[in-house]
């Protein structure tokens, strides 16, 4: 593989995921970023996947460039600083790929808490347009109006506490156990959250979906709570807007 990946263009290839981390089992994909020179027009597009002597292999092609912006970028460092932390490096033509490795091991969160706190705000007052399609889906007792909207504020609530409080991800698969450690294990908003995302049974009487999108109502007066010290005026005011609609609306 690194044979057909190594070419001019190529500065380097690692091996990140659960393969580099000695976490691998019988299902794990094996997972490689390619380090090339100059980004290609098709950058954006899926990542190439196929299967190679029985495993699923995925290659990520990326520039230094970017891996350096997104270890400056608070909501991108969260991913990128463990992913390289843990990386295996598999090739290096010039030293640069282990440079970029030693830049995400000596990265200190303390130094992207004000940009943290900054987009965790922002997020917490984007998400009133998901309060709103909640609010209007369970009045409607629209259940795909309700089921995408909660889908929508759970990943976006979760995202911005897990970025304000600085906890990096080294998997997804720890995602969701991480956005609860990050808040508080017994905290209201983990109860709101597991509610929410479907991890524990509602109360009884309460039905399904409507159930789960009250609680991502709730969910989001509980970030509102956690966020009260960092909300800039124009979110803040923004916020307890979207907060006074719930608690109008019964929730």
């Amino acid at each position: 593989m690194i044979d057909r990946l190594g070419g001019e263009d190529t500065q380097g290839v690692v091996l990140v995921g659960s393969f580099a981390r000695g976490e691998d089992g019988r299902y794990s994909d094996v997972d490689l970023w390619q380090f090339v020179r100059q980004e290609p027009s098709e950058l954006g597009d899926p990542v190439p996947v196929e299967y190679i002597d029985g495993y699923l292999v995925t290659v990520k092609r990326t520039t230094l460039e970017k891996e350096y912006a997104c270890l400056a970028a608070p909501s991108k460092a969260l991913w990128t600083i463990p992913a390289l932390r843990q990386a295996l490096v598999l090739l290096d033509k010039d030293g640069a790929i282990l440079a970029l490795q030693r830049a995400a091991q000596s990265a200190s969160w303390e130094r992207l808490q004000k940009d943290a706190d900054a987009f965790a705000a922002a997020m917490l007052a984007g998400a009133c347009e998901e309060v709103h399609k909640l609010l209007d889906a369970l009045a409607r007792a629209d259940e795909s109006k309700i089921a995408y909207a909660l889908w929508n504020v759970t990943w976006n609530l979760s995202e911005a506490v897990l970025v304000q409080r600085g906890m990096l991800v080294p998997s997804e698969n720890v995602y969701i156990d991480y956005a609860q450690q990050a808040a508080g294990r017994e905290s209201a908003w983990t109860c709101q959250f597991r509610l929410a995302v479907g991890l524990d049974p509602l109360p009884p009487g309460e039905a399904i979906p409507s159930g789960r999108g009250a609680a991502g109502l709730r969910l989001y007066c509980e970030t509102a709570i956690l966020f009260q010290d960092i909300l800039p005026a124009a979110d803040a005011a923004v916020v307890r807007r979207a907060i006074q609609m719930i608690m109008e609306a019964g929730y």
